[in-house]
């Protein structure tokens, strides 16, 4: 029979385990013999073993990993025939650091990584635990590990970046939650503990049979000394190290909702041990991709642009509601009505759809808006999605239907041409020369569409100024981004293998891929730009694929030798003819509205293959591009050719751009975030809809 008792403190580093620890022990749990020493980082002193954090810095280096890394510890490493050498000095350093004592106190937070290997440790000697889960605001952590910076002996220990801060505080708290499932467990809040420490240790108290002392009990005294005023730090709303509101901080709201939720229950339930399990599953995935952009760089970074954007991935992700629909135990329907089946947006918003809810679960199909059939099918359905059709008699019929059987109607669509004021000449460049009849009628379309938009439950966007402009009409709006599907990523990957021509003649190209003949002025934007780099250097050549009259660029006329003109191809051959680019050049009207809500696969294409951009600084460009790093975003400051220059001048970061776009691609348009990203919109939508 088990006669030993173990209280483990997990908990992420600055989160308050130190005091919860001293706390304890002064109830008379005991501490290991080799206590590390205090120290100005934490004068109160951390209360953990000395040798027992030395063992598992060891075990984390095996696992090719360290304290400050918040990639996932392979499975692999825990079946490795090295533990159980590993686990003979675990138990010896158990025994020699606790010795007989009946109930003990173990606190490293590694401890949040390694519980599997110390859980069977404890077990093979005998000693029941306890788990304490030490809960702290995600921001305070991660501005204590940046204060280390301030401090010349901690520096090595600092985490000068805020976002990697919080990227750490997310792995350990989701690891720690995960992984004492099994156990007994608590969980406190750091500042619960030093309003109330006789509160937020009560239940614990009584599980492992610890006194609460009386005010005026010398215990009692240690505690309140011991808790003075002050211990907690780094909780003001100071500026954080990467500038602005901390509070603004990318991710930080979808990690205070975490902290909020274990605070409320250490217990969340199925419902919530899903949303947890399939957050930490995004989390891996997404630090999969970037680990081979993020792994060379140095922890003491003052800011780290690839945490950022696993932040923002993640928020979003939560954002789009519950990471699978319960609907009774059957699978949810779904239909998509085409209102323009012929057209790559199709691809895009109802294909891609199709496949990714028929892959999470769903039963998932679509049919032309106007197939005669249509109100029969949707009767059958719990939602339906109807993609860029215009309001008529049939649409009003549809609306009906969906009315009267409580069905939610979804509008998407992927352009702003639902803002009638902007279907005219200085706008919507297509209409610059078209007659007047042909003006009247996108502007009359323009209402349709308008309509359609108005007429919904819900509407499903390509971009965030698409939704801010729909929100304007339905009452709620999503944002869905256009997806790399797994075919068009196998795609990618086969041109990546393809030679380029520069490879052979030394000449960069600076590609233009236009898919429709719509894009003459965001091309004449770029024009005067590319012109001064044309006259000053010899060796670029301009890639035009597609669609541009070039006799609106009289400038152009002199480099005629220099330019490729090459024919418009079906989409399934995009890849292989972005390929051939060096730089991809993504062209938009910054401030004009129709341009600024377009979506962002002039990059991502190309981002997929490993081309770098050089793209227009419009909302959604700047969230699929980070600067310097994957591509070259213009603005009114920048000049083109200062952005051309730059990267015809280094073929090396030319490839490095590239390569971290492609990785960057992945990660926010691929499939795997994606999937999940859909299916949790059109659940949260239909969830909505029942409860109405």
């Amino acid at each position: 029979m088990t006669s030993r008792r173990a209280v483990l403190v997990l908990g992420m580093h600055r989160s308050g385990t130190s005091a919860l620890t001293r706390i304890v022990s002064l109830l008379g749990a005991g501490l290991p013999r080799d206590l590390m020493p205090p120290t100005d980082d934490n004068p109160e002193g951390y209360w953990e073993s000395r040798r027992i954090a030395r063992f598992n810095n060891r075990l984390l280096e095996s696992a090719g990993t360290r304290w400050n890394d918040d990639a996932a510890i392979p499975d692999a490493w825990h079946g490795d025939p090295a533990r159980a050498a590993d686990r003979a000095e675990a138990r010896s350093l158990i025994d020699e650091e606790f010795g007989a004592a009946p109930l003990v106190v173990l606190k490293d937070p590694r401890l949040c990584r390694l519980l599997p290997f110390w859980k069977t440790v404890l077990d093979e000697a005998r000693v029941q635990c306890h788990a304490v889960l030490m809960l702290r605001d995600p921001l305070e952590v991660a501005r204590s590990l940046a204060a280390r910076m301030a401090v010349d002996p901690f520096r090595p220990a600092a985490v000068p970046a805020i976002s990697r801060g919080l990227l750490l505080w997310l792995r350990y708290v989701l690891d720690a939650e995960r992984l004492s499932r099994d156990l007994p467990r608590f969980a406190i809040d750091y500042v619960s503990l030093l309003d109330d420490w006789r509160r937020a240790l009560g239940p614990l108290a009584r599980a492992c049979d610890l006194p609460i002392p009386a005010d005026g009990d010398p215990t009692a005294t240690a505690i309140a000394e011991f808790l003075r005023p002050g211990l907690r730090r780094q909780s003001g709303a100071v500026p954080t190290p990467e500038g602005g509101d901390p509070d603004a901080v990318v991710g930080l709201a979808s990690l205070r909702a975490v902290h909020a939720a274990l605070c409320g229950s250490v217990e969340p339930g199925s419902d919530g041990r899903i949303a947890l399990d399939a957050l930490a599953a995004t989390l891996d995935h997404l630090q999969s991709v970037y680990a081979p952009v993020r792994r060379p760089l140095d922890p003491l970074v003052p800011r780290d642009v690839w945490a950022e954007a696993i932040l923002a991935r993640l928020a979003a992700v939560q954002a789009a509601g519950p990471p699978c629909p319960a609907f009774g135990g059957r699978k949810p329907t779904i239909l998509f009505l085409s209102g323009a089946p012929k057209s790559i947006g199709h691809v895009y918003r109802v294909e891609h759809a199709v496949e990714a809810l028929t892959e999470g679960g769903w039963r998932a199909s679509w049919m032309p808006v106007d197939a005669p059939d249509v109100l029969e099918a949707v009767a059958q359905a719990d939602v339906v999605s109807v993609f860029r059709a215009r309001w008529d008699d049939r649409y009003a019929l549809l609306r009906g239907r969906c009315t009267a059987l409580r069905i939610p109607l979804v509008y998407d669509i992927d352009d702003l041409v639902f803002e009638p004021d902007l279907m005219a000449a200085g706008h919507f460049a297509y209409l610059d020369d078209k007659p007047e009849s042909e003006r009247l009628r996108w502007s009359m379309d323009a209402d349709a569409y308008r309509q359609a938009v108005e007429q919904s439950d819900a509407a499903v966007l390509t971009t965030a100024p698409l939704a801010a402009a729909a929100a304007r009409l339905c009452p709620r709006v999503h944002v869905l981004p256009n997806a790399l599907s797994a075919g068009m990523l196998r795609a990618a990957t086969a041109a990546c293998g393809l030679p380029k021509p520069s490879d052979t003649d030394g000449r960069p190209r600076l590609g233009f891929a236009s898919g429709t003949p719509t894009h003459q002025r965001d091309f004449a934007t770029l024009v005067s730009g590319l012109v001064d780099v044309l006259r000053r250097r010899p060796e670029p050549l301009l890639t035009v694929v597609g669609h541009l009259d070039r006799s609106a660029y009289p400038q152009l006329d002199a480099f005629a030798d220099r330019i490729e003109c090459r024919p418009a191809v079906p989409f399934s051959e995009l890849f292989t003819e972005v390929a051939r680019f060096d730089v991809n050049l993504a062209p938009l009207e910054v401030g004009n509205r129709f341009c600024e809500a377009k979506s962002e696969v002039r990059v991502t294409v190309a981002a997929a293959i490993g081309v770098p951009s050089v793209a227009a600084a419009t909302e959604p460009l700047r969230h699929a591009i980070v600067h310097g790093e994957t591509g070259l975003l213009v603005d009114h400051g920048t000049p083109y050719e200062a952005a051309l220059d730059r990267l015809l001048d280094d073929p090396g970061a030319r490839r490095r751009m590239g390569e971290a776009a492609r990785l960057h691609a992945e990660a926010m348009f691929g499939w795997a975030t994606w999937g999940s990203l859909a299916t949790r919109t059109y659940a949260g939508i239909r969830a909505s809809r029942v409860g109405a």
